[in-house]
């Protein structure tokens, strides 16, 4: 049974909005999401890849994914 579950968090502890229909003493696994997250876990990422090829992909984009049908030859098909 998987429950999402809303609360606050004051003094050390999760102060939850609902009560759970758990019995006393259940133990369950927490994942805390704050609503107030704006952080972009793409962030963490973004730019650490320093070496590779010395072209753009994305100026290849059509011929990567199309296999060498550039776009404007694909709307006369």
């Amino acid at each position: 049974m998987t429950m999402t579950v809303m609360a606050t968090y004051e003094n050390g502890m999760f102060k939850l909005k609902e009560p759970l229909k758990l019995g006393e003493g259940a133990e369950v696994r927490l994942t805390v999401q704050p609503l107030q997250d704006d952080h972009d876990p793409l962030d963490d990422v973004i730019g650490i890849c320093t070496e590779g090829p010395d072209i753009s992909l994305a100026e290849r984009h059509d011929e990567i994914v199309y296999g060498g049908i550039l776009r404007k030859d694909a709307d006369h098909r």
